[in-house]
């Protein structure tokens, strides 16, 4: 399970990458603060979200809360990932990530991929609210004590 986790962020990590490189492709004009491709934009936005999801996937696998095939017939929407959230043991972390899910959700997966929004800094804002997912996510599968 651990490994699988552990694949699971790299993939995280992977996703983050390239929906970077997409947004790249967008162009921005610095008159107005706001990416001229509003192509570029969803698909970065959409692949960002999925990023985060990809790494709450590796903390519900590092908990045990689901395994490979549970997490595609349990995680069908952001829903399953707020209660499986609720779930976890970790302090102060599970605050954050309900925070940073929610936010994500709205800036990235509601706004950028459905709703054409292409101001520059709230799109990068929802980039790095999936950055720092994959950074809690990552602290705890580095912690083998947990």
């Amino acid at each position: 399970m651990q490994n699988l986790a552990k694949e699971k962020i790299s993939y995280a990590k992977r996703l983050l990458r390239n929906a970077k490189e997409e947004l790249k492709k967008a162009g921005i004009d610095t008159k107005s603060g706001i990416y001229k491709d509003l192509k570029h934009v969803s698909i970065a936005s959409g692949t960002a979200y999925l990023a985060g999801l990809e790494a709450l996937k590796a903390i519900f696998m590092k908990f045990k809360l689901v395994d490979e095939k549970s997490a595609i017939q349990k995680l069908k929407n952001v829903n399953a990932y707020t209660e499986l959230l609720k779930k976890l043991n970790i302090g102060k972390d599970q605050d954050v990530l309900l925070n940073l899910l929610d936010n994500a959700y709205i800036i990235l997966h509601v706004s950028g991929y459905y709703r054409e929004l292409r101001d520059k800094k709230a799109i990068d804002s929802g980039f790095e609210k999936v950055e720092k997912m994959i950074e809690i996510a990552e602290k705890y599968l580095r912690d083998e004590s947990r």
